[in-house]
């Protein structure tokens, strides 16, 4: 690999690995009894410009709440992703989202879109229609998301019973 390449990845990863130590630093300090691991996994998908789900090659910092989300930090934003159970999935306020871009997929069939930004009738009806016992809910954030947005995030997301 040339020179030029590390330099241009190194340029790229610089600032998902700040962010990665800033997040990092903030949920180790704040004593809420998180255990956090974190590490550089690929694989994730998102949806291109066409709504198709595709597969990115290329790692990404991860950093995994224990029992409650996996907090990915990719190029374009960070997303949370957790889990509801179809009971409490069906009964969910989503209204608390209106500002919060999210998606609801599958756990047993993860390209299986339930919904993203509907309002609360339109999720519990496809929820309803489906075969799956769970769910997942990722959130999109900001990129300027700091320890202490997160860490109100991560707190929301225990009271209403989101887990991992």
């Amino acid at each position: 690999m040339s020179d030029s390449t590390r330099d241009i990845l190194n340029q790229l990863y610089a600032p998902l690995d700040d962010k990665v130590r800033e997040l990092v630093m903030a949920l180790t300090k704040s004593h809420d009894g998180y255990q956090v691991n974190s590490g550089f996994f690929n694989g994730h998908y998102h949806k291109n410009d066409a709504g198709q789900y595709q597969k990115d090659r290329y790692p990404i910092p991860v950093i995994s709440i224990m029992g409650l989300c996996d907090i990915e930090i990719d190029f374009d934003g960070i997303s949370t992703t957790t889990k509801l159970s179809r009971d409490r999935i069906v009964s969910f306020d989503w209204s608390a989202f209106k500002t919060v871009h999210f998606e609801v997929y599958g756990v047993e069939n993860f390209l299986n879109d339930y919904g993203n930004d509907r309002d609360s009738s339109a999720i519990k009806g496809r929820v309803l229609l489906s075969d799956e016992n769970e769910f997942f809910v990722s959130f999109f954030l900001h990129n300027d998301t700091d320890g202490e947005e997160l860490l109100k995030f991560l707190k929301f997301l225990r009271r209403n019973h989101f887990y991992y």
